[in-house]
């Protein structure tokens, strides 16, 4: 199936979320290929990650449709579950694929690669211009993990700055991987 073609139609009008897209691609290839991850999956992924970032709610919950799901989240942070059941409707059924697309904000205990790999694109892909996007990238030229440690640190970090409270399984991911948890 064209990927490519089908995020460019679901995000027709939101030039700067195709842009990341794109440079998320990118970025997961190149980090990818260096960590000798599935470069196929990471780049379906990639391009399926955030392609429900626009839904309303109500569409998001027709795709999830178990509403017990989102309970906890607010609903920016839908589009993760909505995408990977988007993904699902295509048939797409490789778990590497999925569990990178539904985990792509901060990952999970226990976490593929590929996962990993698709959150530090995530936040640090080449148009990304804040300080520590820059350091996440340096850092995960050589140890993937302290990269990501260090951007989900300062997610955290920016979200208790703006009096927004870190979704609990932040910080149990984060508290799992800084405890010398590997991938």
């Amino acid at each position: 199936m064209a990927y490519k073609a089908l995020m460019l139609k679901e995000l027709k009008g939101h030039d700067k979320r195709i842009s990341h897209t794109l440079n998320v691609v990118e970025r997961a290839l190149e980090l990818g290929e260096m960590y000798h991850a599935n470069l196929p999956a990471l780049e379906v992924a990639a391009l399926l990650h955030d392609i429900t970032k626009y839904y309303t709610k109500e569409a998001h919950l027709s795709l999830i449709k178990d509403i017990d799901l989102v309970r906890d989240y607010h609903v920016d942070l839908y589009h993760p579950i909505s995408a990977y059941y988007y993904a699902k409707n295509l048939g797409i059924n490789d778990e590497t694929i999925l569990e990178a697309i539904k985990y792509h904000m901060w990952g999970k205990i226990d976490m593929r690669l590929e996962t990993m790999i698709l959150v530090v694109s995530d936040y640090c892909e080449p148009s990304r211009t804040f300080k520590t996007a820059q350091d996440v990238y340096d850092l995960a030229k050589t140890d993937l993990i302290q990269a990501y440690l260090l951007a989900v640190k300062s997610t955290i970090n920016h979200l208790i700055e703006d009096n927004k409270t870190p979704h609990p399984d932040q910080i149990k991911v984060y508290n799992y991987y800084k405890g010398g948890n590997k991938c």
